[in-house]
C-alpha cells in the first residue's frame, strides 16, 4: 500500500530558518540587557520610558532598513561583473556563428521584460502600502502604550502564533491568489481549532490573575494583520518587479522615514516627553553599543525572514515564527529564571507544548513538507501530481505488454488498488 505519511526532501535554503532563529535569539538577549532599565528604582515614571523605548525601536528599525544599502551595492556590483562576462561569452558565440554564416552581424537579445508605466505605478503603490503597514505595526504598539499606559507584549506560548498563522494563510490566498487544496484547508481548520483552545486557556489565566485586557487582543490582532499583509504584498512586489529584498528594504526605509518623521513631529507638539526621554537609552557607552548591536541584529533578522519569503513563500513564515516563539520562551525562562513571567501557570505548560507541536506539523502540512495521504488529503499535492505525470509518461513510452495490459487507460491506473510505490516499481 502507498505510504500514509510522506516527508519531502530537505532544501538547502532551509538553513535560512536556522539563521533567522539565531538572529532572533541574539535580538532577545540584547533587548533583555536593555529592557531591565525600565524596572530600575532610579526612574520616577517607568511608563514614560516604556513609551520612549517603543519609539526607540521604531527609529532603530528604520535605520536598519538603510543598512540594506551595503549588500544592495555589493550585489549590484557583482551583477555588473557577471553581466560583462556573459556579454563577452555571447560575443564569442555570435562571432563564431558569424564566421560560419559569412556575416559579421551580431544579434543581441534582451531577456528582461520591459516594465510599462502601469506596472511601475502599481509597484510604487505597493511600496507605499508596504512601508505604511510596517510603520503601522510599530504605531499600533505605541498607541496601545499611550492609551492604556501599559506595554503590549507578545507573550510566549499564547494564542498569538496560531492567529498569526491564520492571518498569513488567508492573506496569501487573497493577495497572492494561492490555491488551497484539501491539505491546505485541513491545515487551516487545524490552526483555527488550536487558536480557540489556547485563547480559552489564556483568557482563563488572565481572569484568574486579574490581568485581562480585551483591547490588548484587538490591538495585537491588528499588529499581526498588518505584518501578514505586508509580507504577502512584499512577495507580490518581488515577483512583479523582479527586485531584490535589499532594494525593497531601501525603498521601504525611505517611505517609512517620512511616516515616522510626520508622527514624531505630531508627538513633539502634543507630548514631547517620550521623545526627550529617549536620551536615557544613550546614557552610557555600554547602552550606545547595545542599541547599535540591536539595530544590526534587527537588520539580519529582517533579512533572513525576507529571504525565507523570497526563496519559499509567505506561508513558510509561520514555521519560522513558531520556532522563534519557542526559542524566545526558552531563552526568557533561562534569563528570568521564572516560568510565570511567560503567563504560564504550570499545569497548562504540557498542553501548550503539545498544541505547539501540532502547530508546527500543521504548517509543514500546509506547505507540503509533510504530506498526509489519508482520505484523499494529499491527492492534489505537487508530490502526487509529479508522480502521476511520471506514470503517464511511463504508460505512453513503454513497450512492455504487461504494463500496457495492466493499465489500459489512465483512469484504470487511478482505480487500481495498489500504492504509488508499487506503480513506480513496476516501471523500473
Amino acid at each position: 500500500m502507498a505510504k500514509k505519511i510522506i516527508f519531502q526532501k530537505c532544501n538547502f535554503n532551509i538553513i535560512y530558518f536556522l539563521f533567522y532563529i539565531i538572529s532572533a535569539i541574539l535580538s532577545i538577549i540584547i533587548q533583555y540587557n536593555n529592557y531591565p532599565l525600565l524596572w530600575s528604582g532610579d526612574i520616577p515614571d517607568k511608563k514614560i520610558y516604556i513609551i520612549s523605548y517603543r519609539f526607540l525601536l521604531l527609529y532603530t528599525s528604520n535605520i536598519s532598513d538603510f543598512l540594506a544599502l551595503i549588500p544592495y551595492l555589493i550585489h549590484k556590483k557583482l551583477s555588473k561583473v557577471n553581466k560583462k562576462i556573459d556579454n563577452l561569452q555571447d560575443l564569442d558565440i555570435n562571432t563564431e556563428s558569424s564566421d560560419i554564416n559569412g556575416t559579421s552581424k551580431l544579434i543581441y537579445n534582451n531577456g528582461e521584460p520591459l516594465s510599462n508605466k502601469k506596472r511601475k505605478k502599481t509597484i510604487i503603490l505597493y511600496f507605499i502600502i508596504i512601508a505604511g503597514l510596517d510603520f503601522l505595526s510599530f504605531l499600533i504598539v505605541i498607541l496601545f502604550t499611550l492609551i492604556f499606559q501599559d506595554d503590549l507584549n507578545s507573550f510566549a506560548f499564547n494564542c498569538v502564533s496560531p492567529l498569526n498563522i491564520i492571518f498569513q494563510f488567508v492573506c496569501s490566498k487573497l493577495i497572492l491568489k494561492i490555491h488551497f487544496y484539501k491539505l491546505q484547508y485541513f491545515s487551516l481548520f487545524l490552526n483555527v481549532v488550536i487558536f480557540i483552545i489556547i485563547l480559552v486557556i489564556d483568557i482563563f489565566i488572565f481572569i484568574k490573575e486579574e490581568q485581562l485586557n480585551k483591547y490588548a487582543y484587538l490591538f495585537h490582532s491588528f499588529y499581526l494583520l498588518f505584518l501578514s499583509i505586508e509580507y504577502s504584498l512584499g512577495k507580490k512586489v518581488i515577483l512583479l518587479g523582479f527586485i531584490s529584498i535589499y532594494f525593497l528594504f531601501i525603498i521601504r526605509g525611505i517611505i517609512k522615514f517620512v511616516f515616522t518623521a510626520i508622527f514624531s513631529l505630531i508627538m513633539f507638539y502634543t507630548n514631547k516627553e517620550p521623545l526627550i526621554n529617549i536620551k536615557i537609552w544613550f546614557s552610557s557607552a555600554y547602552r550606545i553599543l547595545i542599541n547599535i548591536s540591536n539595530t544590526i541584529i534587527q537588520f539580519f533578522e529582517n533579512v533572513f525572514l525576507w529571504i525565507i519569503i523570497d526563496r519559499f513563500s509567505p506561508n513558510h513564515i509561520p514555521l519560522a515564527l513558531i520556532l522563534k516563539e519557542i526559542s524566545n520562551f526558552i531563552v526568557s525562562m533561562i534569563l528570568n529564571g521564572n516560568i510565570q513571567d511567560n503567563n504560564i501557570l504550570g499545569w497548562d505548560l504540557y498542553i501548550r507544548i503539545i498544541l505547539y507541536l501540532i502547530l508546527i506539523i500543521g504548517v509543514m502540512i500546509h506547505n507540503e513538507i509533510i504530506i498526509i495521504n489519508i482520505c484523499g488529503l494529499g491527492s492534489d499535492t505537487k508530490y502526487f501530481l509529479d508522480i502521476k505525470v511520471e506514470i503517464e509518461q511511463l504508460y505512453s513510452d513503454t513497450d512492455d505488454p504487461e504494463i500496457l495490459k495492466r493499465y489500459e487507460t489512465l483512469d484504470e491506473m487511478d482505480d487500481k488498488d495498489i500504492g504509488i510505490d508499487n506503480i513506480k516499481k513496476n516501471g523500473e
